[in-house]
Protein backbone atom coordinates (compact mmCIF):
# COMPACT_ATOMS: atom_id res chain seq x y z
CA UNK A 1 0.00 0.00 0.00
CA UNK A 2 1.36 3.72 -0.99
CA UNK A 3 2.41 5.45 2.12
CA UNK A 4 1.80 9.03 0.61
CA UNK A 5 5.09 10.22 -0.13
CA UNK A 6 4.33 10.91 -3.39
CA UNK A 7 7.66 9.47 -4.13
CA UNK A 8 6.64 6.01 -5.93
CA UNK A 9 4.62 4.30 -8.89
CA UNK A 10 4.42 1.07 -7.07
CA UNK A 11 3.73 1.14 -3.68
CA UNK A 12 6.08 2.56 -0.92
CA UNK A 13 9.93 1.66 -1.74
CA UNK A 14 11.18 3.31 1.40
CA UNK A 15 11.91 6.66 -0.61
CA UNK A 16 10.20 9.23 2.01
CA UNK A 17 12.94 8.56 4.35
CA UNK A 18 15.22 9.66 1.45
CA UNK A 19 16.52 13.07 1.17
CA UNK A 20 15.95 14.86 -2.10
CA UNK A 21 19.29 13.82 -3.75
CA UNK A 22 19.10 10.37 -2.45
CA UNK A 23 15.75 10.03 -4.13
CA UNK A 24 16.87 11.12 -7.77
CA UNK A 25 19.35 8.55 -7.58
CA UNK A 26 17.60 5.37 -6.75
CA UNK A 27 14.72 7.04 -8.87
CA UNK A 28 16.73 6.97 -11.76
CA UNK A 29 17.88 3.88 -10.40
CA UNK A 30 14.25 2.18 -10.90
CA UNK A 31 13.89 3.92 -14.12
CA UNK A 32 16.87 2.25 -16.12
CA UNK A 33 16.11 -1.33 -14.08
CA UNK A 34 12.33 -1.50 -14.08
CA UNK A 35 11.35 0.72 -17.07
CA UNK A 36 14.00 -0.25 -19.33
CA UNK A 37 15.36 3.99 -19.42
CA UNK A 38 19.14 3.40 -20.30
CA UNK A 39 21.04 6.30 -20.56
CA UNK A 40 23.19 7.03 -23.92
CA UNK A 41 26.85 6.52 -23.13
CA UNK A 42 28.94 6.53 -26.57
CA UNK A 43 27.36 7.60 -30.10
CA UNK A 44 29.11 7.57 -33.26
CA UNK A 45 28.35 8.04 -36.66
CA UNK A 46 29.34 6.41 -39.92
CA UNK A 47 27.73 7.59 -42.95
CA UNK A 48 24.62 9.59 -43.71
CA UNK A 49 22.24 6.71 -43.06
CA UNK A 50 23.93 4.83 -40.68
CA UNK A 51 24.94 5.10 -37.05
CA UNK A 52 25.95 3.10 -33.44
CA UNK A 53 25.27 4.12 -30.07
CA UNK A 54 25.84 2.44 -26.75
CA UNK A 55 23.62 2.44 -23.42
CA UNK A 56 24.23 1.93 -19.94
CA UNK A 57 23.87 -2.27 -18.78
CA UNK A 58 20.99 -2.84 -16.29
CA UNK A 59 21.44 -5.81 -14.33
CA UNK A 60 17.61 -7.23 -15.19
CA UNK A 61 18.99 -7.52 -19.21
CA UNK A 62 17.43 -10.85 -20.36
CA UNK A 63 18.62 -11.88 -23.69
CA UNK A 64 20.38 -14.86 -26.21
CA UNK A 65 22.83 -13.66 -28.20
CA UNK A 66 21.49 -13.01 -31.87
CA UNK A 67 18.08 -12.33 -30.47
CA UNK A 68 16.29 -8.51 -30.86
CA UNK A 69 14.23 -6.64 -28.60
CA UNK A 70 12.13 -2.91 -28.82
CA UNK A 71 13.51 0.42 -28.45
CA UNK A 72 11.76 3.85 -28.73
CA UNK A 73 12.82 7.14 -27.43
CA UNK A 74 9.87 10.17 -26.16
CA UNK A 75 7.31 10.80 -28.39
CA UNK A 76 8.48 7.67 -31.11
CA UNK A 77 6.93 4.20 -31.97
CA UNK A 78 8.55 1.08 -30.70
CA UNK A 79 10.81 -0.79 -33.40
CA UNK A 80 12.52 -4.39 -33.18
CA UNK A 81 16.32 -3.72 -32.81
CA UNK A 82 18.87 -6.21 -32.49
CA UNK A 83 21.54 -6.34 -29.88
CA UNK A 84 24.89 -6.12 -30.79
CA UNK A 85 26.52 -6.77 -26.99
CA UNK A 86 27.74 -9.96 -26.16
CA UNK A 87 26.42 -11.47 -23.16
CA UNK A 88 28.91 -10.47 -20.64
CA UNK A 89 29.59 -6.81 -22.09
CA UNK A 90 29.01 -4.12 -19.47
CA UNK A 91 27.06 -2.04 -22.01
CA UNK A 92 24.11 -2.23 -24.58
CA UNK A 93 24.97 -1.52 -27.67
CA UNK A 94 22.73 -0.91 -31.09
CA UNK A 95 23.52 -0.52 -34.98
CA UNK A 96 20.66 1.10 -36.90
CA UNK A 97 19.82 3.20 -39.83
CA UNK A 98 18.61 6.66 -40.23
CA UNK A 99 15.31 6.36 -42.60
CA UNK A 100 14.39 9.82 -43.85
CA UNK A 101 11.44 10.93 -41.69
CA UNK A 102 11.08 8.07 -39.86
CA UNK A 103 9.01 8.05 -37.19
CA UNK A 104 11.50 6.27 -34.66
CA UNK A 105 15.14 7.19 -36.55
CA UNK A 106 14.09 10.55 -37.35
CA UNK A 107 14.44 10.69 -33.57
CA UNK A 108 16.82 8.30 -32.75
CA UNK A 109 19.68 9.25 -34.84
CA UNK A 110 19.69 12.57 -32.60
CA UNK A 111 20.72 11.36 -29.21
CA UNK A 112 23.49 12.51 -27.62
CA UNK A 113 25.27 10.87 -24.72
CA UNK A 114 23.53 11.66 -21.30
CA UNK A 115 20.02 11.33 -23.23
CA UNK A 116 17.30 7.78 -22.39
CA UNK A 117 16.23 5.12 -24.89
CA UNK A 118 13.35 3.25 -23.84
CA UNK A 119 14.91 -0.72 -24.09
CA UNK A 120 12.66 -3.96 -23.30
CA UNK A 121 14.74 -5.60 -21.08
CA UNK A 122 14.03 -8.78 -22.78
CA UNK A 123 15.54 -10.54 -25.98
CA UNK A 124 12.66 -12.18 -28.44
CA UNK A 125 13.67 -13.94 -31.71
CA UNK A 126 15.03 -17.13 -33.59
CA UNK A 127 17.96 -15.91 -34.97
CA UNK A 128 20.12 -18.22 -31.94
CA UNK A 129 21.92 -20.69 -32.01
CA UNK A 130 20.10 -22.54 -29.56
CA UNK A 131 17.97 -23.71 -32.47
CA UNK A 132 20.74 -25.03 -34.61
CA UNK A 133 22.19 -28.92 -34.47
CA UNK A 134 25.33 -29.38 -33.64
CA UNK A 135 27.68 -28.85 -36.49
CA UNK A 136 31.05 -28.02 -37.64
CA UNK A 137 31.06 -24.83 -39.57
CA UNK A 138 28.80 -21.90 -39.34
CA UNK A 139 27.98 -19.56 -42.03
CA UNK A 140 26.85 -16.08 -40.74
CA UNK A 141 25.22 -14.17 -43.96
CA UNK A 142 23.98 -10.65 -43.78
CA UNK A 143 22.80 -7.50 -45.87
CA UNK A 144 23.31 -3.92 -43.84
CA UNK A 145 22.45 -3.65 -40.79
CA UNK A 146 22.05 -7.26 -40.82
CA UNK A 147 25.01 -7.96 -39.10
CA UNK A 148 24.03 -6.43 -35.85
CA UNK A 149 23.05 -9.93 -34.22
CA UNK A 150 26.22 -11.90 -35.67
CA UNK A 151 28.32 -8.92 -33.82
CA UNK A 152 26.46 -10.36 -30.91
CA UNK A 153 27.48 -13.94 -31.51
CA UNK A 154 30.47 -13.41 -32.04
CA UNK A 155 30.96 -11.61 -28.90
CA UNK A 156 30.08 -14.74 -27.02
CA UNK A 157 33.05 -16.75 -26.71
CA UNK A 158 30.85 -20.25 -26.69
CA UNK A 159 30.50 -19.36 -30.13
CA UNK A 160 34.28 -19.86 -31.30
CA UNK A 161 33.99 -23.43 -28.74
CA UNK A 162 31.18 -24.72 -30.66
CA UNK A 163 32.12 -24.42 -34.07
CA UNK A 164 35.32 -25.47 -35.74
CA UNK A 165 35.13 -22.88 -38.30
CA UNK A 166 32.92 -19.45 -38.36
CA UNK A 167 32.81 -17.85 -42.48
CA UNK A 168 31.24 -14.44 -41.61
CA UNK A 169 29.82 -13.00 -45.24
CA UNK A 170 28.40 -9.50 -44.99
CA UNK A 171 27.33 -7.77 -47.90
CA UNK A 172 26.98 -3.85 -48.32
CA UNK A 173 26.02 -0.84 -51.58
CA UNK A 174 28.93 1.28 -50.42
CA UNK A 175 32.30 0.66 -48.32
CA UNK A 176 31.46 3.48 -46.04
CA UNK A 177 28.88 0.81 -44.75
CA UNK A 178 31.60 -1.46 -43.62
CA UNK A 179 32.86 0.83 -41.22
CA UNK A 180 30.38 -0.01 -37.90
CA UNK A 181 31.75 -3.08 -37.98
CA UNK A 182 34.50 -4.37 -40.39
CA UNK A 183 37.80 -3.46 -37.78
CA UNK A 184 35.98 -5.58 -35.13
CA UNK A 185 35.62 -8.51 -37.94
CA UNK A 186 39.08 -8.50 -39.45
CA UNK A 187 40.66 -8.40 -35.60
CA UNK A 188 38.25 -11.50 -35.13
CA UNK A 189 39.74 -13.15 -38.18
CA UNK A 190 43.66 -12.35 -37.04
CA UNK A 191 42.84 -13.57 -33.22
CA UNK A 192 40.07 -16.84 -33.77
CA UNK A 193 39.12 -19.48 -35.79
CA UNK A 194 37.03 -17.18 -38.64
CA UNK A 195 36.97 -16.21 -42.24
CA UNK A 196 35.67 -12.73 -43.09
CA UNK A 197 34.57 -11.96 -46.55
CA UNK A 198 33.08 -7.85 -47.04
CA UNK A 199 30.85 -7.38 -50.01
CA UNK A 200 30.49 -4.46 -52.17
CA UNK A 201 28.26 -4.06 -54.93
CA UNK A 202 27.38 -0.58 -55.99
CA UNK A 203 31.01 1.02 -55.85
CA UNK A 204 33.43 0.62 -58.49
CA UNK A 205 36.24 1.82 -56.03
CA UNK A 206 35.99 -1.30 -54.02
CA UNK A 207 38.76 -3.77 -54.74
CA UNK A 208 37.61 -6.98 -52.63
CA UNK A 209 34.49 -9.13 -53.64
CA UNK A 210 31.77 -7.40 -55.51
CA UNK A 211 28.95 -9.71 -55.83
CA UNK A 212 25.68 -10.33 -53.95
CA UNK A 213 25.86 -13.42 -51.25
CA UNK A 214 22.75 -15.12 -53.56
CA UNK A 215 25.25 -14.97 -56.56
CA UNK A 216 27.96 -16.32 -54.58
CA UNK A 217 26.06 -19.17 -53.45
CA UNK A 218 24.65 -20.04 -57.03
CA UNK A 219 28.22 -19.61 -58.54
CA UNK A 220 29.41 -21.87 -55.92
CA UNK A 221 31.89 -18.94 -54.93
CA UNK A 222 30.72 -19.96 -51.32
CA UNK A 223 29.23 -23.13 -49.94
CA UNK A 224 30.16 -25.12 -52.83
CA UNK A 225 31.31 -28.15 -50.20
CA UNK A 226 28.48 -27.48 -47.70
CA UNK A 227 26.03 -29.77 -46.26
CA UNK A 228 23.09 -30.24 -43.74
CA UNK A 229 24.97 -32.62 -42.10
CA UNK A 230 28.08 -30.51 -40.88
CA UNK A 231 27.12 -26.94 -41.87
CA UNK A 232 25.03 -24.64 -40.42
CA UNK A 233 23.94 -21.66 -41.34
CA UNK A 234 22.28 -18.12 -40.23
CA UNK A 235 20.73 -15.82 -42.62
CA UNK A 236 19.89 -12.03 -41.45
CA UNK A 237 19.08 -9.28 -44.40
CA UNK A 238 15.97 -7.68 -45.70
CA UNK A 239 12.84 -9.78 -46.69
CA UNK A 240 14.11 -10.42 -50.25
CA UNK A 241 17.47 -11.78 -49.50
CA UNK A 242 16.32 -13.55 -46.61
CA UNK A 243 13.60 -15.45 -48.95
CA UNK A 244 16.31 -16.04 -51.60
CA UNK A 245 18.96 -17.47 -49.18
CA UNK A 246 15.66 -20.23 -47.58
CA UNK A 247 15.41 -20.92 -51.44
CA UNK A 248 18.69 -21.75 -51.86
CA UNK A 249 19.38 -23.62 -48.77
CA UNK A 250 16.39 -25.57 -48.86
CA UNK A 251 17.52 -26.67 -52.67
CA UNK A 252 20.73 -28.15 -50.97
CA UNK A 253 18.72 -30.24 -48.44
CA UNK A 254 18.87 -27.71 -45.28
CA UNK A 255 16.16 -27.27 -42.70
CA UNK A 256 14.73 -24.59 -40.93
CA UNK A 257 15.29 -24.21 -37.53
CA UNK A 258 13.01 -22.63 -34.81
CA UNK A 259 12.04 -22.30 -31.19
CA UNK A 260 9.97 -25.43 -31.27
CA UNK A 261 12.64 -27.83 -33.55
CA UNK A 262 16.25 -27.26 -34.56
CA UNK A 263 17.36 -27.34 -37.78
CA UNK A 264 20.22 -26.69 -40.05
CA UNK A 265 19.55 -23.03 -40.77
CA UNK A 266 18.02 -19.96 -39.36
CA UNK A 267 17.12 -16.85 -40.34
CA UNK A 268 15.71 -13.45 -38.66
CA UNK A 269 11.80 -12.83 -39.45
CA UNK A 270 11.14 -9.78 -37.19
CA UNK A 271 14.47 -7.72 -37.79
CA UNK A 272 15.36 -6.82 -41.84
CA UNK A 273 18.38 -4.47 -41.82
Amino acid sequence: MACGCGRSEDGCRGWHALTEEEYQIEYQKYLKEEKGSLKVTEVEHYTDSLFRFRLERPDNLKFIPGQFTMINVEDAPKRAYSLTNGPEDDFVEFYSIKVPNGPLTSKLQKIQVGDSVNVKLDGSGTLIKDNLQPGEDLWLLATGTGIAPFISILRDENTFEEFENIVVVWSVREKEELNGYHSFLEQLGEEFKIDYIPCVTRDESWEGTKARITTLIEEDVIMEDSYPASDRVMVCGNMDFNKEVKELLEQKGFVEGSNRQKGSFVLEKAFVG
